[in-house]
């Protein structure tokens, strides 16, 4: 299990400590990890007055802009370092908002992001905003998203694998369960494991090839489970099986008949830049679930996000804590 260093929490630009930032601050007082409050923000107003008046204009209004924000967080900082906690804060002139907190990610070499989700009041399902899918994409650090009903830490985990997966997602299995495991000691909460069986055989078939087939690879993805949940000393009471032909509805039945309220789940390698690292499935599970998300990176994702984004500036960019607390 890898130990939590540094903790990066969105502050939402509302400036006010929400669900996330309080599970963040929960986080880092029990790993005594750093934790980076960092609040993100834009107004176009200021842009637009830069094009008409003038750039020092811009700068002028850009600066009175972020030190109001600064001096709030500057104060919530000052409250948490009096209670012991090791942190820092920082206010962003954040145009492309998911690409500052990627730099962010990268200056601060945070081990986890949280923040906040909407969800549906009348479903309850999440409804990640245009930022959230960036980061979902390419955040070089697991992203845990908190809607606005969650408890101060969850109490019930639920690791999505698929064990069907060749060498390079077991990785990514062996990765979610870490994670999953982690964060289950951290919020002394119960883990549990879910897979899906997605071959589902055409009825017409009853008998012969197909039927045979779909009994064959129903057992193997049986015993494969079974082996994985052994190997990670998941006791068997611990298993939710589905058969499914949606493996993201699937997992999202799974979750809410077991009332978890933080699915860890992973991102799978993607031929070009817009999925990169993100599959349909886990697109299809996030627009369904009902809790909490962690998505978990494949290990060598930041090399592959560096083949399309330019890390360095980004680091540079926004370096730099604004104020900060021992």
């Amino acid at each position: 299990m890898s130990k939590l260093e540094s903790i990066l929490a969105v502050v939402p630009t509302e400036r006010r400590l929400s669900p996330a930032v309080h599970r963040a601050i929960a986080y880092a007082r029990r790993s005594q990890a750093r934790l980076h409050l960092c609040l993100f923000d834009h107004y176009g107003p200021i842009d637009y007055a830069g094009r008409v008046f003038g750039a020092e204009v811009a700068e002028r209004a850009r600066r009175d802009f972020l030190e109001e924000r600064s001096r709030w967080l500057a104060e919530q900082a000052r409250g948490l370092a009096e209670q012991g906690l090791r942190v820092e804060c920082d206010v962003a002139w954040a145009p492309r908002r998911y690409e500052a907190i990627i730099g962010k990610i990268l200056e601060t070499q945070a081990d986890l992001v949280v923040k906040d989700v909407a969800n549906d009041p009348a479903a309850g399902t999440l409804l990640p905003d245009a930022s959230d899918w960036k980061l979902l994409r390419l955040a070089p650090a697991p992203l845990m998203l908190v809607r606005p009903q969650a408890r101060l830490l969850p109490h019930h985990l639920l690791a999505a694998v698929d064990v069907t997966v060749g060498e390079e997602g077991e990785a990514l299995n062996e990765a979610i369960v870490d994670a999953a495991r982690q964060y289950a000691a951290f919020s002394d909460a119960a883990l549990e494991l879910v897979s899906v069986f997605s071959y589902v055989p055409v009825e017409a078939f009853g008998a012969g090839f197909i039927a045979d087939s779909y009994e064959i690879m129903d057992s193997a993805h049986k015993e494969a489970l079974a082996r994985f949940a052994t190997q990670h000393k998941i006791p068997a009471s611990h298993i939710k099986r589905r058969v499914n032909l949606d493996v993201a509805a699937g997992i999202a039945e799974a979750a809410r008949d077991a009332g978890a309220d933080l699915l860890v789940l992973g991102s799978a390698y993607h031929s070009g830049f817009e999925k990169l690292m993100f599959g349909t499935t886990a697109e299809a599970l996030l627009r369904r679930a009902s809790c909490d998300a962690l998505m978990v990176k494949p290990a060598g994702f930041v090399h592959e996000l560096a083949r399309h984004l330019d890390l360095d500036k980004l680091r540079e960019r926004y370096a730099g804590p604004v104020a900060a607390a021992a």
